[in-house]
């Protein structure tokens, strides 16, 4: 069935190119139209849109119909093209606002050229638009095919649901406009797209497709055959012009989309294209039709077609202008027609000059004036506001010396505006250097420059100094301690400087590595080797200076780190343990403050309690162990005579050893006393009576205040 129908388009488009050419009759010869006007258009009042016209037919006196469009700067909604019909009561408006085109006939017959004449000397533009920016151009034709003078070229769209691409191309050539063959449009201009596509009654098929090189898209129909206007897909590029709507062209579904069409208005921005397949789509992607353009660069003159214009006068540029303090000043406006008035007000006010530019009086405050074009009385609204801003002089508020040991230095100063200007004297008048901060050349002397502040060619009165200093002294200071203790028992200790003989920043390193600290002292917390040097406020650095950081730590001494040995000829004490810290240690024994010896061992200890001292070598501290000296007597004499009447422990010390029992036994093992912590001893009685001379046993059982426990048994004689 479709191909049933295309055939029968086909056949019927090429019946009308056969039956379009006049073998069998008289040739109808076209008329020739003219229209002269270019006029100023004042917004809110209507303008005719020729201020002459005129159309001559060498064969015929009347005309059937005739069409006036914008053809340029159409703004649909906003304006019409109205002829008073009152005055012309043979003639027929009718306004289309999708095309913008005003449509004039006969009533009940053909119109006079004559009644046509003076039918569109009256027709006048209209706008309801606020802000008009652009020219609005007019084509007045005898044909309803669209003119744009522009190109030159005739548009015509031909309403075809259903048609295909490839049908279309066939139907287009088949057409001829005043001996002029038709092809399908190729738009290759914004005038030409917003004309052909935004004021077609529909959308439809123009000339591109990329069938031939997929992503290539040509010009494929007309002179413009061949010539490539889109590379790639939605994200390509045009190397002239393309006017694809969002998203496109995008071969949706791989479908074969190769055919440009005007997208439908409903559809994105109005007449945009997309990319269909040969067929077309559905619903809104259905093709409506084609637009068929006739014209080609050979084609002679065609005077069925004239063209008029009008304009808003327009401030095209304007140029404001600054002064400091006071003075005159001299502004300047350009317009795309007339002449140029200048005003004191936006609104009303005193018209102040007329011309391109204008002199001011002398001004000190900023002063806006307003400017207008004006062409036979129309003149421009709202105007444009010329500006011409008074500046206070700048001046330079602050500036900063500096101070170098050798090489460059930086200079800085501020503007209160505008740029700050660097001189090498009070006066001369070139610059060494534009900017804030001024990096000098290698100093070999204190050097003083010279600043100003700058802004549109207003400069201060009066250069401020500012110092590149030369200091090359090197910094001297002192360091009371080149050894310091870091005891173990201490989080931090302080190294310290001394005597500076300036103003100095420190740098402090502990071995290779660089601390933050930059203060005369500064507070570790490890040993190590620190070193420190000085720099001074021009950058000179001193030797670097050591200081040994040495850690140690006061002794820890228990009950496995001695010997004792007592009840014997020699009773001494013995450090067995080297390491009690990580210091080095030395020892005194019953004397804190007495003679220090570097061994740990003391003998010909008497019998009791003894304190043995163990001093930190580098200071941290002292630290003590007591510890007993125990002797068991061989016998005794209990006869009152106040000598060795009570047999005991000798060095035994109740409050040393907090856990103790010292039993007798007599020869059979036969528990005979138990000497009591605070007691003087036995005095060889048991039970009231005098024991005899004999030997008796003993046994020890102590624990001293560090936990020590002691057995000893033995012993020893009674003898009375």
């Amino acid at each position: 069935m479709q191909k049933i129908v295309r055939i029968i388009k086909l056949f019927l488009g090429m019946l009308g190119m056969i039956f379009s050419i006049p073998f069998f009759s008289q040739v109808d010869q076209a008329p020739t139209v003219f229209a002269a006007g270019r006029q100023a258009f004042c917004p809110g009042n209507p303008v005719n849109i020729v201020t002459d016209f005129s159309i001559t037919d060498p064969d015929d006196t009347t005309i059937d119909v005739f069409y006036i469009q914008i053809s340029e700067g159409y703004e649909q909604g906003f304006d019409t093209l109205q002829l008073d019909v009152s005055l012309h009561p043979n003639i027929l408006p009718v306004w289309d606002p999708s095309a913008g085109k005003l449509t004039l006939r006969g009533i009940g017959s053909q119109m006079l050229l004559t009644d046509l004449e003076n039918a569109v000397k009256d027709v006048v533009f209209m706008t309801t638009a606020i802000n008009i920016f652009s020219e609005k151009k007019f084509s007045l034709t005898i044909d309803d095919a669209n003119y744009l003078p522009e190109t030159g070229h005739f548009y015509r769209f031909i309403s075809a649901n259903g048609i295909s691409w490839t049908d279309a191309k066939i139907a287009a050539e088949t057409q001829f406009y005043y001996g002029r063959r038709g092809y399908l449009a190729t738009l290759s201009s914004q005038i030409e797209a917003d004309f052909a596509g935004k004021q077609a009654s529909g959308a439809g098929w123009i000339g591109g497709s990329d069938a031939d090189s997929p992503n290539v898209w040509k010009w494929v129909t007309g002179p413009e055959t061949g010539t490539i206007f889109w590379n790639g897909g939605v994200n390509g590029s045009s190397p002239s012009f393309a006017f694809w709507n969002t998203g496109e062209p995008n071969n949706f579904n791989n479908s074969g989309e190769d055919y440009v069409h005007v997208t439908d208005p409903s559809t994105g921005t109005r007449g945009a294209w997309n990319d269909l397949p040969n067929a077309g789509g559905t619903g809104s992607y259905e093709a409506k039709g084609y637009i068929v353009e006739f014209g080609t660069p050979s084609d002679s003159p065609l005077n069925i077609v004239a063209t008029t214009s009008i304009f808003i006068p327009q401030i095209v540029s304007s140029v404001n202008a600054t002064i400091c303090e006071s003075g005159t000043a001299t502004i300047s406006a350009t317009a795309n027609e007339g002449q140029i008035l200048w005003f004191d007000e936006a609104v009303a006010g005193d018209l102040v000059e007329t011309g391109n530019t204008f002199t001011t009086p002398s001004l000190t405050n900023t002063t806006i004036y307003y400017v207008a074009a004006s062409v036979n009385g129309c003149t421009t609204l709202p105007r444009t506001a010329v500006t011409v801003t008074v500046k206070p002089r700048p001046s330079i508020v602050s500036t900063t010396d500096d101070i170098v040991c050798s090489g460059t230095a930086t200079l800085t100063a501020t503007a209160s505006q505008g740029e700050v200007f660097w001189y090498d004297s009070l006066v001369s008048t070139t610059p060494i250097f534009v900017g804030n901060s001024y990096v000098t050349l290698d100093l070999t002397s204190s050097t003083t420059y010279y600043v100003s502040a700058n802004i549109n060619g207003c400069e201060t009165a009066i250069r401020t100094p500012v110092n590149a200093i030369l200091d090359e002294t090197i910094p001297d200071f002192e360091i009371p301690l080149n050894r310091y203790v870091l005891c173990e028992d201490i989080d931090s200790i302080v190294l310290q400087t001394r005597n500076p003989q300036g103003n100095y920043a420190y740098v402090w390193k502990k071995d290779d590595v660089t601390l933050s600290e930059t203060s005369s002292s500064i507070s570790v917390t490890s040993e190590g080797n620190y070193y420190v040097s000085a720099v001074s406020e021009a950058g000179c650095i001193s030797d670097e200076k050591l200081i040994e950081v040495t850690k140690s730590s006061i002794a820890t001494i228990t009950k496995e780190d001695v010997i004792i040995t007592d009840d014997a000829n020699n009773n001494s004490i013995q450090v067995a343990n080297p390491t009690l810290g990580i210091g080095e240690y030395e020892f005194s024994l019953d004397d804190e403050f007495g003679t220090y010896t570097d061994v740990g061992f003391f003998q010909n200890l008497s019998p009791g309690i003894h304190t043995l001292f163990i001093r930190d070598k580098l200071g941290c501290g002292v630290a003590s162990y007591q510890f007993s000296i125990l002797a068991y007597p061989k016998f005794f004499t209990p006869n009152g005579d106040g000598v060795n009447d009570f047999w005991t422990i000798n060095g035994f010390d109740a409050t040393f050893y907090t856990i103790s029992k010292i039993s007798i036994f007599d020869r059979f093992g036969k528990l005979i006393y138990q000497i009591e912590q605070n007691s003087q001893g036995w005095n060889g009685d048991y039970q009231g009576k005098k024991l005899p001379s004999n030997s008796y046993w003993f046994r020890v059982l102590l624990t001293d205040i560090h936990g020590f426990m002691i057995e000893k048994s033995g012993n020893f004689s009674l003898i009375r």
